[in-house]
């Protein structure tokens, strides 16, 4: 038995009879790891209450994340409005570039940082040591920069890698110059994601979107300045240049309110080297994470690719509903962003019930948002298809596409929210089991045999096969989630994990209210 786990053992007896509550603890070894067991005798409020009190939390919280991702949707979408302006060959090479850094860096960065959303949110609320967020803050920022560094050579040699791939040599030009000058805009961009979730993760959640409030019209203003001015502008290189400069004013914002923030300093504890020998846990849920991440994104990748070779309306109306899925989805991807801190916070503060009870209501309020979407997608479909073309063969595809394409952005909301939570569990690799082969060995093929083959679908099938291999990875992780999941089991999986991981003193965080994380002065605080 380690000295750390006996140390959270007496902690926790000792925390029992101050309170006078009726406590058991356990320690036990299984499989070489410490396991603790906790189980409190404490009387329980009433569903409704509890859930009534999730959904405000949620609700409150998801505001300024659905800010921030509206605004992050932004970045991309003026660029490729200033460059739309330049011709052709310039849209052509940004959305390939646009393509590969999301394949190749964006999309695997994003999947190391999400095991940041499991270790960081359930060490805030069960350890007595504060700075154990911190390390695995640092974790999460050393898995990131070690996998850029390969990038990096893809990044300088992308022009080379077109050619070899028979693309275009001017556009495949233009692809390398494009990769060259956003290279620098990368590492910051990865390392504002990380310190995203490290603030988050002590619910913090207002930090990202000042942020993103601030620079965000500094990059719009710089989409005409350095790309269409006439005395100023750079023309097309001005675009990756943009996006740098942007990611940088993001890194150093969020830094800087990190610094000056003493909720985040005193989770911060400094460099340690632990960081880097404790890498082995932290890389068994992040590459999980990795997978499912850019399993989904060559998913959806592949639909553009695919609907190439059905000829220019095709094309130009599966453009039209990738912008408006993409802008639509926002909400529910910033609501999934929300749980996972919630769920890690409650079980790293042993509330298995109110996890329990905040994953049902997160559900709820994913399936209302997706289901009045897929309305309004319905009876406003002709709106949306001539607000985006006048051309009327493009319009009638819209048209076509737009029911389907509600019932994607439900399920696949969903979708977002489910792995949320299993994030929050530290389920990141039940998440790739299923999501991976649903999208991959599912909805592709059968995308190809509706578009391709005897159905002749076209673009149509393309969705509807991608929205049937949606649904089943909602239908078994909604199962997985609901009917397989016991929760007070997660909580000793939690303080296991966290106990492994770290050197810092682990211990439930129970205050005046087991039941409820608003009292100030607890671990299980989110002020």
């Amino acid at each position: 038995m380690s000295s750390e786990t006996s140390a959270a053992t007496k902690r926790i007896d000792s925390q029992a009879t101050l309170r006078g509550d009726s406590s058991t603890t356990d320690i036990c070894n299984e499989d070489e790891m410490c396991c603790l067991q906790t189980a409190v005798k404490t009387k329980k409020r009433p569903y409704r209450d509890v859930a009534r009190e999730e959904f405000g939390w949620l609700a409150a919280s998801s505001v300024p994340i659905v800010v921030t991702y509206f605004l992050q949707f932004s970045l991309g979408f003026a660029n490729f409005v200033a460059i739309g302006n330049l011709g052709a060959k310039e849209l052509a090479a940004t959305s390939l570039a646009y393509m590969v850094s999301g394949v190749f860096a964006l999309a695997p960065a994003l999947g190391f940082a999400s095991a940041m959303d499991t270790f960081c949110s359930s060490a805030f609320t069960a350890s007595a040591d504060k700075t154990l967020v911190g390390l695995h803050f640092q974790r999460g920022v050393v898995a990131v920069v070690l996998h850029l560094i390969p990038v990096t050579a893809v990044f300088l040699n992308m022009e080379w890698m077109m050619l070899m791939l028979g693309q275009d040599a001017e556009i495949a030009a233009l692809c390398g110059q494009y990769m060259r000058v956003f290279l620098p805009g990368v590492l910051p961009w990865a390392l504002y994601e990380c310190t995203k979730r490290y603030l988050q993760a002590q619910g913090i959640m207002r930090a990202s979107t000042i942020v993103i409030l601030v620079v965000a019209p500094i990059h719009w203003l710089n989409s005409y300045v350095l790309i269409l001015s006439p005395r100023f502008g750079l023309g097309y290189i001005g675009a990756p240049l943009n996006l740098s400069i942007t990611f940088w004013l993001m890194f150093l914002g969020i830094w800087a309110y990190a610094m000056t923030s003493r909720a985040a300093r005193a989770a911060w504890g400094g460099w340690s080297w632990e960081s880097v020998r404790g890498l082995g846990a932290f890389y068994g849920l992040a590459i999980p994470a990795v997978i499912t991440t850019c399993g989904e994104w060559w998913a959806y990748e592949s639909l553009s690719l695919l609907a190439s070779f059905f000829g220019p309306p095709q094309l130009a109306a599966q453009a039209i509903i990738i912008n408006i899925v993409s802008l639509s989805a926002q909400i529910p991807s910033a609501m999934g962003f929300t749980s996972t801190p919630r769920i890690g916070n409650l079980l790293g503060a042993g509330l298995a019930r109110q996890a329990r009870i905040s994953s049902h209501v997160i559900t709820a309020m994913t399936i209302v948002v997706g289901g009045l979407t897929t309305i309004s997608f319905v009876v406003w479909r002709q709106w949306w298809g001539s607000m985006y073309s006048n051309d009327p063969v493009v319009v009638d595809v819209v048209i076509e596409l737009m029911p389907v394409a509600g019932i994607f952005l439900t399920c696949n909301g969903l979708n977002q929210v489910f792995a949320a939570i299993l994030r929050g569990l530290g389920r990141q690799k039940l998440g790739a089991y299923i999501v991976v082969p649903a999208f991959n060995l599912i909805g592709l093929p059968l995308s190809v045999y509706l578009a391709y083959g005897p159905p002749h679908m076209q673009v149509v099938g393309l969705w509807w096969g991608t929205c049937v291999g949606t649904i089943i990875s909602a239908l078994v992780q909604m199962f997985v989630i609901v009917y397989h999941t016991d929760w007070d089991h997660e909580v000793r999986r939690c303080l296991a994990r966290l106990i492994a991981s770290g050197p810092a003193l682990v211990t439930l965080a129970h205050g005046a209210d087991p039941d409820c994380m608003r009292m100030p002065g607890t671990y299980g605080s989110l002020a």
